[in-house]
Formats: structure tokens, sequence, C-alpha cells
């Protein structure tokens, strides 16, 4: 069986799951790999430090999901070291991995809103937004 094969039996939930694992298992190496001294680096004046950065990417998913369950946001206190701003990501990847990998194939074809942004989509087209603010902010990380 070839790659596009394999692609084309996946759910689109399933899809969906994978690109943003692809995606948070990078940010996951890359955090492994910075120093623990440069947590309060920062690229150009008012960015992210290191940790700001670190923590946004860690809580942001439950931004996406609160949204279209309309209920508060779960926002952890920003870590005060490196090792700390990891165990974060950790904890944080594994309980989102497993609440996307629950949405079933009717959940991402519902119609949700994420006020915050002002949209109105389908759940699948919101997920597929956090994937996009994943791959954006990974990319602003320096190791």
């Amino acid at each position: 069986m070839v790659a596009t094969e394999l692609t084309a039996e996946r759910t689109a939930g399933q899809q969906a799951l994978k690109s943003w694992k692809m995606h948070r298992n990078a940010l996951l190496e890359l955090a492994e790999m910075l120093p623990e001294s440069g947590g309060a680096y920062s690229p150009w004046e008012g960015a992210m430090t290191t940790l700001e950065l670190i923590h946004h990417l860690a809580w942001t998913p439950d931004f996406f999901f609160a949204g279209m369950e309309e209920r508060e946001m779960n926002i952890p206190p920003v870590p005060s070291t490196v090792a700390e701003a990891r165990v974060l990501l950790k904890k944080l990847t594994h309980e989102h991995e497993q609440k996307l990998a629950s949405y079933s194939e009717s959940d991402l074809k519902q119609i949700k809103s994420v006020k915050a942004l002002n949209i109105t989509e389908p759940v699948l087209e919101i997920l597929h937004r956090l994937v996009g603010h994943e791959a954006h902010h990974k990319g602003q990380l320096y190791v």
C-alpha cells in the first residue's frame, strides 16, 4: 500500500490529529533543546519571551476548545523555568491529544463559533486554525 492510499483511509479527525501532532512533536523536540538560560530571551522588543511562548503554545488549544464549548479557558500560570515549561507542555499535550482524538466525524461537521476570533465554521476548520497557530508560533522559537 502506498502513502497516498494510507492517507485516503484516514478519517478527517485522524488527519487533523496527525497534523497537530506533527507540529506538537516538533515543538516538544525543540523545547528539549532550549537551554535553561534562554527562558527570558525575546527575539525583538515586545515579543514573548521563550517561557511565555512555550506557555502560550502549551495552553492555546484550550482557547479553541473553550470557544467552541462556550466556556472559560483553562490558562495555567506562566512557568518560571524552561524545565517547568517542558513539563507543562508535555502535560497539556497529552490532555489536548485526548481531546482531539475524542472528536467523532459528526462532531467535526458541527458548526461552532469562536467569538474571540469572530468565526463560525465547522469544527474541522477550527482545528485547522489551531494547527496553523501552532506552526506560526513554533517558528518564533530560537535554539
